[in-house]
């Protein structure tokens, strides 16, 4: 027990220190550890979703499509250059174009799986580009909400959990620990705006953060249940096994995904 404890931690350590390293040296060591992130990602998303039946679609051009819209992004929001879009709409027009000629048994299926992954994991990534953008501070915000809402959930509902929240989805979760990890997010928030101001950063005022802390934390949740849901769906315990003790990218990134398109949105709006 204390061996499989030690190599989580581990593990957890590198992946923190790699993502805030990532965060404070845009954008070319961002650009390449995020564009790894997309790969893997994606790769984790085919390889469940071909365990259903009539699912046959071509993983590598569905991976490739997604590779192109997050380099699309990347390359427009950091460097002006807006070429990478039509990569992108060739390789996602190829998905439905490849259909005519594989004869699988269910093409609609496959096609609409395909255009999935992109919207699900690259989408969310390009939007995590966006918040970089803005300003590093709002993606290092950002994560750190989502890793303590996670750490404040599971410790609150460890000691005083006794109400399930989602038991269908996710046994595991109740209502005490949905409150302690709103609470752990809202101390991060306070925590930004306190300590953690700069020249830019400080165009959010303590309600701006705390409604930050809030929008991250609600969609986060919503998120994590979202790929339990998935996983439990598809009969498997982890979306894979890259990260000892920690499952694989999807598992790491699950509220993230569907949390950064509305915190890009929210901070546009805060921010214009």
């Amino acid at each position: 027990m204390f061996k499989n404890i030690l190599i989580r931690s581990l593990s957890g350590a590198v992946f923190v220190a790699l993502m805030i390293a990532a965060i404070m040296i845009p954008p070319y060591f961002f650009g390449g550890l995020f564009l790894v992130i997309t790969f893997l990602g994606l790769r984790e998303f085919y390889s469940l979703v071909t365990k259903m039946q009539e699912v046959d679609l071509d993983k590598w051009i569905s991976i490739l499509g997604g590779l192109f819209l997050f380099m699309s992004v990347f390359l427009d929001i950091f460097f002006e250059v807006k070429e990478g879009y039509g990569l992108y709409v060739l390789s996602a027009s190829a998905i439905f174009i490849l259909e005519l000629f594989r004869k699988k048994n269910n093409p609609i299926k496959n096609i609409s799986l395909s255009l999935m992954g992109h919207f699900y994991i690259a989408l969310p990534l390009c939007a995590m580009a966006l918040i970089e953008k803005g300003h590093p501070i709002f993606l290092l915000a950002f994560f750190c909400m989502i890793w303590a809402s996670d750490t404040g959930a599971y410790l609150t509902g460890m000691c005083f959990g006794k109400h399930k929240m989602f038991e269908r989805v996710s046994p595991k979760k109740t209502w005490e620990g949905l409150f302690g990890g709103f609470v752990f997010a809202l101390l991060v928030g306070f925590i930004f705006f306190q300590y953690v101001q700069s020249e830019d950063a400080a165009l959010l005022n303590l309600w701006q953060w705390l409604g930050l802390s809030t929008v991250v934390f609600i969609f986060g949740t919503l998120g994590d249940l979202v790929e339990s849901l998935f996983k439990r769906t598809l009969n498997v315990k982890d979306s894979g096994a890259i990260m000892p003790g920690h499952g694989g990218v999807l598992d790491r990134f699950d509220s993230a995904l569907l949390a950064a398109p509305v915190a890009s949105a929210f901070l546009f709006y805060v921010l214009r």
